[in-house]
């Protein structure tokens, strides 16, 4: 299964960096939460991995349309 949220978020961050509008920004947005979930019922090793195969997919652009998006901010 996390091989397949990864895949998933991968594809989600592509179609953003082809076509940067804020639908496939959503969608990353979604395959990042379906990610976490999914990563927050795993053993401690798991998570670990999991999370810092996250963050490695994520541009920092993304990340901080993330952040802006979960503050409030658009």
């Amino acid at each position: 299964m996390l091989l397949k949220y990864l895949n998933e978020l991968e594809s989600a961050v592509q179609d953003a960096l082809a076509s940067p509008d804020p639908d496939q920004y959503q969608r990353c947005l979604e395959c990042v939460a379906q990610l976490e979930t999914y990563l927050q019922s795993q053993l401690e090793p798991v998570r670990e991995k999991g999370f810092e195969l996250m963050g490695e997919l994520l541009p920092s652009h993304l990340r901080d349309w993330q952040s802006n998006r979960l503050s409030g901010h658009q």
